[in-house]
């Protein structure tokens, strides 16, 4: 049996730089034990994501693990802390994998030159097929051809529900843009990490795509208030696409009226929504009805983008994908560095008005 592999936590981590290797390796079926820095204790991210560790750094063998990952973030202090220190030696003196992310790598110390390192949260993708090629994991395998696809955005989408699918995507090769009600607008998640779209939903078709991947957070309330976006998932799933939707996105396929007659799931707050709108709701990580794939929250992703990623793999598109769009404004495509969080505030609707709508701005910085 395969030793397990660690991943740190620290207070101040950048959020996707732990997640998207703990889920890369959940879907690769290896063992992960999260260590933390601060004992048992819960750890909480730049913006406030929340996460208790399985057991702490103290009392824990390098010796014991295939491999140990190093998250950035605020990781100043740690260099200074001879247990964590101690543990780094031990692993790498046992022969363990190390692997950092941008200011994690500055933890590596003398074992930096045998590392697996990534300069970016941009680097992931990358970064992430080095890791899981290294470790023999099968899952790293990737698209036998470049499929494009859509990743829809609003206010308050969950972290996770967005940027890991976008980045698992990429590093099997898909060609990912994200779609937003306005590609000029910086979009804000629940926490404050910030997105801006690569094209408005108004500027693409559904024959542009192969598939299209919808997060949840309360961010599908405010998608269903753009006809546009209801209309592309319509048209997608009407063309036989895939559409994939995870937690809160059940509302979309409601509006859409394609959750109708149709094994789904969804988080379980939404559940009688879906079930009035047709569906047939089951409590299951993942459902799959045809083009259809549903997911339950964000402790399923690793599950949900194996199942995306076998559907692409399996099932040639029912209409392939016409134009291969690019971002507007010669951009590149959307990136999941930031300097700033996200701030998402109220504004006037109108002169007089008791309606407000939602604005977002810049607020203070973070790591980067």
């Amino acid at each position: 049996m395969s030793k397990p592999v660690a991943v740190l936590l620290y207070p101040g981590f950048q959020e996707l730089e732990f997640w998207y290797p703990v889920l890369r390796l959940r879907e690769a079926r290896r063992e992960v034990v999260v260590l933390g820095t601060a004992g048992q204790d819960a750890a909480y991210s730049r913006l406030g994501y929340p996460v208790v560790p399985n057991r702490a750094v103290a009392g824990a063998s390098g010796a014991d693990f295939a491999a140990v990952v190093i998250p950035g973030g605020n990781t100043g202090a740690l260099g200074h802390d001879p247990v964590l220190r101690a543990f780094l030696d031990e692993a790498a003196q046992a022969g363990a994998l190390l692997a950092a992310v941008s200011e994690g790598r500055s933890l590596l110390g003398k074992a930096v030159d045998g590392a697996i390192t990534a300069a970016s949260t941009d680097d992931l993708p990358a970064w992430g097929h080095r890791l899981m090629s290294a470790l023999d994991a099968t899952s790293s395998l990737a698209l036998p051809r470049e499929a494009r696809i859509a990743i829809l955005a609003e206010n308050q989408y969950q972290e996770l529900e967005l940027w890991h699918p976008l980045l698992r995507l990429r590093e099997a090769g898909a060609h990912v843009l994200v779609v937003g009600p306005a590609r000029d607008q910086v979009y804000a998640s629940k926490l404050g990490y910030p997105v801006r779209p690569d094209l408005a939903v108004a500027d693409v078709t559904a024959g542009d795509f192969d598939a299209v991947v919808i997060p949840g957070g309360f961010a599908p309330e405010g998608m269903r208030r753009h006809k546009a976006m209801i209309d592309f998932v319509r048209d997608m799933d009407a063309r036989g696409n895939l559409v994939a939707a995870i937690c809160h996105a059940g509302w979309v396929l409601a509006s859409a009226g394609i959750a109708k007659d149709r094994d789904v799931t969804c988080v379980a707050l939404i559940r009688d929504d879906v079930i009035h709108a047709g569906g047939r709701y089951r409590d299951e990580a993942v459902v799959r009805d045809r083009n259809l794939i549903t997911s339950r929250l964000p402790s399923d992703l690793h599950l949900f983008c194996g199942a995306i990623l076998d559907y692409l793999r399996d099932a040639p598109a029912a209409s392939p994908a016409g134009r291969r769009l690019a971002p507007a404004d010669g951009r590149a495509p959307a990136s999941a560095v930031h300097a700033q969080r996200a701030v998402l505030g109220m504004g006037p609707r109108g002169i007089a008005s008791a309606d407000y709508t939602t604005v977002v701005n810049l607020g203070e910085t973070v790591v980067r």
